[in-house]
C-alpha cells in the first residue's frame, strides 16, 4: 500500500481490511491523514491517521474513536462504524460512509442534522455515556462563551513578535488586522454580551448537566455527506459533554460550508424544541453568537501559529499562499458577520 508503513498495513489487515490492498490519500481533514482504502473486489474502508504535536495535546484518536465506538454500540448510523484503533500508531479504522456534501443547502437538511444531534441528545443516560469526554472548547458555564473568544484574541496577540522586522508582508498585514480589526471589536461585543447576561446570575457557575448534551462539537455541513437525500456525518475528534448553546453558535458561525441565517435560525428552532428548552438556551445564543463569531474569525488565522501550519502540512494542505488566503477570508468574514 503506498504511502503506508508496514506496521500500518499489517494494523488494517487485522481489523478486517485484508489482502492486497490500494491506498487513496483524501486529505479530506485539515487536521489528520485520510486515506481510502479498497481491496481487489473494490470493498472500502477508511484510514486515518492522527495528528500529534507537543503544542496540541488533544487526544483526537481516542476522542474520536470512543465517541464513534459508543455511537456504534448504540446503533447509530449515520456515522462511520468503527472497526479498530491502535494508540501506538495513533491511527483508526473505519467502514466508509458513501457520499458527497450536499451541493446546495435546504430546510430538509436543516431538519435531519437537527434531528442527528437530538438523536445523541437522547443517549444521554446510555451505557458509557458519562464515561465520554468534555468536548474540546466545551462551555460548561456561561461564563467560558466569553473566554473562548477572549483566548482566541489573546493567542493571536501572542504570536506577534516584539521584533516585526523579520516579518513578511502578509504576515504583517495579519498582525495589524488582529490588533485594529478584531480587537476592538471583541471589546465592543464582549461588553454588550456581559450587558445581556447581567440578570443572569453568577456566568462561572456550571451548567446542570442535565443541561448539557453529547456534542459532535465541529459540527456542519463541511463534515456531512449526502447519498440519495440522506446525510451522515463524520469527524469527531473534538467530541464530548457541551452546552447546545455552543454547538448552535458554531453550526452558524462555521466559514467552510456557511449555513444562510434563515437556515441557521431553522435548525435553532428545530433541535431547542426537540431539546424542549424553556428559553434559557435561546437567551444564551442571543447573548454570545456575536462572540462565538470573533472566536471564528480567529480561528481563520489560525495559520499564524506555528503548531497549526504544522497540523495542516501533515493532513496535505499546501503551505504556498495559505496564510494569505485565511486573512482574505477572515477579512470577509468579518465583513460579512461583524463590522
Amino acid at each position: 500500500m503506498t504511502g503506508l508503513s508496514p506496521a500500518v498495513t499489517a494494523f488494517c489487515q487485522q481489523h478486517g481490511a485484508g489482502g492486497p490492498l490500494h491506498a487513496v490519500a483524501l486529505r479530506a481533514g485539515r487536521n489528520s491523514e485520510v486515506w481510502r482504502l479498497t481491496d481487489a473486489s473494490g470493498h472500502p474502508w477508511i484510514l486515518k491517521q492522527y495528528f500529534s504535536h507537543q503544542a496540541d495535546t488533544r487526544d483526537r484518536l481516542g476522542t474520536e474513536y470512543r465517541f464513534l465506538d459508543f455511537c456504534t454500540r448504540h446503533g447509530v448510523t449515520t456515522v462511520p462504524r468503527t472497526l479498530g484503533m491502535d494508540a501506538s500508531l495513533n491511527c483508526a479504522l473505519y467502514a466508509l460512509l458513501p457520499g458527497q456534501r450536499p451541493a446546495v443547502l435546504s430546510d430538509d437538511h436543516m431538519a435531519q442534522a437537527a434531528a442527528f444531534i437530538a438523536s445523541l441528545c437522547a443517549l444521554r443516560a446510555a451505557e458509557g455515556a458519562d464515561n465520554l469526554p468534555n468536548a474540546s472548547d466545551a462551555c460548561m458555564a456561561v461564563q467560558t462563551h466569553l473566554d473562548l473568544a477572549a483566548r482566541r484574541i489573546a493567542g493571536l496577540l501572542a504570536c506577534a513578535p516584539a521584533d516585526a522586522s523579520g516579518l513578511s508582508t502578509i504576515e504583517r498585514a495579519a498582525h495589524a488586522f488582529v490588533r485594529e480589526t478584531l480587537v476592538p471589536a471583541w471589546e465592543r461585543l464582549d461588553a454588550q454580551a456581559r450587558a445581556a447576561l447581567a440578570g443572569d446570575g453568577d456566568l462561572s457557575a456550571p451548567l446542570p448537566r442535565c443541561a448539557l448534551i453529547l456534542s459532535p462539537s465541529d459540527f456542519g455541513f463541511h463534515n456531512t455527506l449526502e447519498q440519495d437525500g440522506q446525510l451522515a456525518f463524520v469527524d469527531f475528534e473534538y467530541a464530548g459533554w457541551d452546552d447546545p448553546a455552543k454547538l448552535i453558535c458554531d453550526f452558524q458561525c462555521q466559514p467552510e460550508v456557511p449555513v444562510g441565517a434563515a437556515h441557521g435560525a431553522l435548525f435553532q428552532r428545530t433541535l431547542l424544541a426537540a431539546l424542549g428548552d424553556d428559553g434559557a438556551i435561546a437567551r444564551r445564543i442571543a447573548a454570545v453568537l456575536p462572540l462565538h463569531r470573533i472566536k471564528w474569525c480567529g480561528i481563520l488565522l489560525n495559520e499564524l501559529r506555528a503548531s497549526d501550519r504544522q497540523r495542516r502540512l501533515h493532513a496535505g494542505i499546501a503551505a504556498d499562499g495559505l496564510l494569505e488566503t485565511q486573512l482574505a477570508k477572515a477579512r470577509t468574514y468579518f465583513e460579512t458577520h461583524l463590522a
